[in-house]
């Protein structure tokens, strides 16, 4: 994807008059990052707005104990509002942004965008849709944390990844991460889950085996 082919794909650009459309296009950098790749991190200054095309990042913290725990993520046609807020503000981000999958995006100066949130009701929207969709992520996070079991919490991670994939192919440290939980936590439920039918385990990769099995797990887990 070119610069012009990412930016078509955020509603943003594509809503903004033509002149406007210009300035992006002129401003905007095109950025390529591979899994592990960071965008910006935890008490830096993010560096621009990003606004991903196609990709997948996750967004997190690192607790005083050394564990990640994932506020939300950015997808296909969103950007973060962590960085989107550090780079307006110009303050350091609260979290960082790592990239999970080969990622296409384009990034666009703090000082454009200051200028465009200004003068653009397409930008607007945009943040505020962007404001909305983190919001009730961290919201939703917060409830499973406080009501939910760690055995509900995996279960349902599980049940997401599967919606959208035949496997899995996460390392028992990275779901540990993305659920700010130990990786001895994930691999015992893990085993569990295995012994009682739900799914299949092998190096890096969990299949499923019995969703119903898992969607009692996550019933069972609040």
């Amino acid at each position: 994807m070119d610069t012009t082919e990412i930016l078509e794909r955020v509603s943003f650009f594509r809503e903004a008059p033509g002149a406007l459309q210009s300035n992006m296009l002129a401003a905007a950098r095109q950025v390529k990052l591979v899994p592990g790749d960071r965008l910006f991190r935890e008490g830096e200054i993010a560096n621009g707005f990003v606004a991903i095309g196609r990709g997948s990042v996750r967004v997190f913290r690192l607790g005083a104990s050394g564990r990640e725990i994932t506020l939300y993520h950015v997808h296909d046609q969103q950007t973060s509002l962590i960085g989107t807020l550090s780079a307006l503000l110009q303050r350091p981000a609260i979290a960082t942004a790592q990239a999970e999958l080969e990622t296409e995006a384009v990034l666009l100066p703090a000082s454009a965008l200051r200028e465009w949130v200004a003068t653009s009701e397409s930008m607007r929207t945009f943040i505020f849709e962007t404001m909305t969709r983190a919001l009730t992520d961290v919201a939703t996070l917060l409830e499973d944390v406080a009501f939910r079991s760690m055995e509900g919490r995996l279960a349902s991670l599980l049940l997401q990844h599967f919606a959208t994939a035949p496997v899995i192919n996460m390392r028992h440290e990275d779901i540990a991460a993305e659920l700010g939980t130990a990786r001895e936590v994930v691999s015992r439920l893990l085993e569990t889950y295995e012994r009682v039918g739900a799914i299949a385990l092998s190096r890096g990769r969990i299949e499923p085996r019995d969703a119903a099995i898992l969607r009692a797990l996550c019933d069972s887990g609040h």
